[in-house]
């Protein structure tokens, strides 16, 4: 039986005292989080930094292929900021996949406030390694 391996991911585990802890759903070909910057976060004043957007962004692209049954590994990313991502208020982030190519993956993610205005953007090519393999638990 291969070993356990513990999810400390920065994104999306539960368990890393300084990560995001992103949680996601899945419906109608897009996988969702919704999350609440705090100021830990902060960039500028108020405004969510400009690498925690690009990880959410990497992160709902990544888990919207675990959700197709595949691992894959990043290997590029464009995030195109858009408007100001503010701290303390509600943010929504959906990603959907576009094609695959031969082993390369190709998805697009977008970060939308409370007002349903798309603040960010972002398209991300991902590498295949092979179809999931989930310890029975």
């Amino acid at each position: 039986m291969p070993e356990k391996i513990e999810n400390y991911c920065f994104g999306c585990s539960q368990e890393n005292p300084i990560g995001l802890k992103l949680k996601f759903s899945h419906a109608n070909n897009e996988t969702i989080t919704e999350w609440k910057p705090t100021r830990e976060y902060e960039g500028f004043p108020g405004i969510l930094h400009g690498g925690i957007i690009a990880t959410i962004i990497d992160e709902v692209m990544a888990k919207a292929i675990e959700n197709m049954g595949i691992w894959a590994v990043t290997v590029e990313m464009n995030v195109q900021y858009l408007k100001k991502t503010e701290i303390g208020k509600k943010l929504i982030a959906r990603a959907r996949f576009v094609e695959k190519r031969k082993k390369i993956l190709y998805l697009k993610a977008e970060i939308l406030n409370e007002q349903g205005e798309v603040t960010a953007n972002g398209i991300g090519k991902y590498f295949f390694i092979k179809e999931a393999e989930y310890e029975n638990e």
